[in-house]
This record gives structure tokens, C-alpha cells and sequence, in this order.
């Protein structure tokens, strides 16, 4: 294992996927991403929010990744689509997630998005309550 992924929506799940994706890539020595994707269609974030989320999860990493994660964001119409081309374009090894996203119409969106990754992915994908 070389890479391990970590999409984000700035919901506690994918906190805590983050934080355990974090202390595995640091045990492992092995690379670790952070990529943030916000739904084309509908907008699911304010830049504000956006920035916030971005922040959060670069300061969960950085307090147990020494390396520096990579940290990505996209729009993308189909957000598990956009998971996976950026696992497969990066030579992902592991995907780490949350189970269910943030509430109301982002719950719907984030929380099928991990069922999609699941199904779909090539590379092993850890689920995270």
C-alpha cells in the first residue's frame, strides 16, 4: 500500500474517517490525500463552508500525518464519479470515508455517495461510523 484517499463533506463521519485514514497512512509511511467534492448540480457548500472543512481536515492531518496530506476540492456532477477517477488517476490503494454525510439534502447526496464508492470501487474502501 502507497496511498491511501480521504473524501470529505465536513460532516463528524468523515472526520473521523480522516483521523483514522491519518494515524494508518503515518504507521504505514504510505501517502495520504484529502479531496473535497462539491456536487455541480447542486451548490452543497458556500466558499466559507468550503474553506472551513478544507482547514479542519488539514489540521486533523497534520496533527497525525507528518508527511503533509494533499489536499484536493472539484465540482463534479456525480460525486462518487469524481471519488473514484481521482482514486484511479492517483494510484489510490485504499479509500477511507464516512458512512453518512451532513443533514437534509447532503445526507441524501454524501450518504449515497459512500453506497456508490462501496459497490464501485476497484481499490479496498474502508467505511467509518
Amino acid at each position: 500500500m502507497k496511498h491511501i484517499l480521504v473524501p470529505t463533506d465536513g460532516s463528524e463521519p468523515s472526520y473521523r474517517a480522516l483521523a483514522l485514514a491519518a494515524q494508518l497512512a503515518e504507521s504505514l509511511g504510505v501517502e495520504l490525500s484529502i479531496l473535497a467534492v462539491r456536487q455541480a448540480v447542486v451548490e452543497a457548500w458556500e466558499e466559507d463552508e468550503l474553506s472551513d472543512i478544507l482547514k479542519k481536515s488539514k489540521e486533523i492531518a497534520d496533527a497525525l500525518y507528518r508527511k503533509g496530506a494533499a489536499i484536493a476540492e472539484m465540482r463534479a456532477r456525480d460525486v462518487a464519479q469524481a471519488i473514484l477517477g481521482y482514486a484511479g488517476q492517483n494510484a489510490v490503494d485504499l479509500i477511507v470515508m464516512g458512512a453518512s454525510g451532513k443533514g437534509g439534502v447532503k445526507a441524501f447526496l454524501i450518504g449515497s455517495v459512500s453506497k456508490e464508492v462501496l459497490r464501485k470501487s476497484i481499490c479496498p474502501v474502508t467505511i467509518v461510523h
